[in-house]
């Protein structure tokens, strides 16, 4: 990169090439231009259209390539006009990165940490308790189904001993 600038990364399909189980790209260089920091387009070009047919290999199906190919043509000549697209630092990578999956908390996941914590503080396995609730809807219960869905009505609900295993 003293010598040469990586100027785009197009990140292909995975199914470009099928059953290799490794990640196609196509880098564009210019040569005899330093790379000096500059930073790099990048893209992925996630879905093409294209169909994998037996014995024959990738397929235009749906003709939708055409079209496809066009949009793409465009996005990475403008470095413009889709949500894939990266700008690289060539110090930290020289590939499109994928990107990290935004955190969400739930009311229930909060809820499931809750009862989690109060099970440990009471010293329930949660195990025993698990298969004590699936015991006891699937066989001390009666199941029906009517318009609305499923009904499960609990009869002779009893306590877990926490000695039985």
């Amino acid at each position: 990169m003293k010598n040469h600038r990586l100027e785009k990364i197009i990140k292909l399909p995975e199914t470009t090439f099928f059953g290799i189980g490794m990640t196609t790209s196509i880098f564009i260089f210019v040569s005899g231009v330093p790379q000096n920091g500059q930073s790099i387009f990048a893209c992925n070009i996630e879905n093409d259209g294209l169909v994998t047919v037996k014995n024959q290999g990738r397929q235009d199906v749906y003709n939708r390539w055409a079209e496809i190919e066009d949009e793409w043509v465009e996005v990475i000549r403008r470095q413009t006009g889709d949500d894939s697209i990266q700008w690289l630092d060539p110090n930290n990578h020289l590939s499109w990165q994928e990107p990290e999956p935004i955190f969400e908390l739930h009311e229930k996941d909060f809820m499931k940490t809750l009862l989690d914590f109060k099970m440990f503080e009471e010293n329930i396995d949660p195990k025993k308790l698990h298969n004590h609730v699936v015991e006891t809807i699937f066989y001390d219960s009666t199941i029906e189904q009517n318009q609305n869905g499923i009904k499960i009505t609990v009869e002779n609900v009893t306590e877990v001993d926490d000695n039985e295993d």
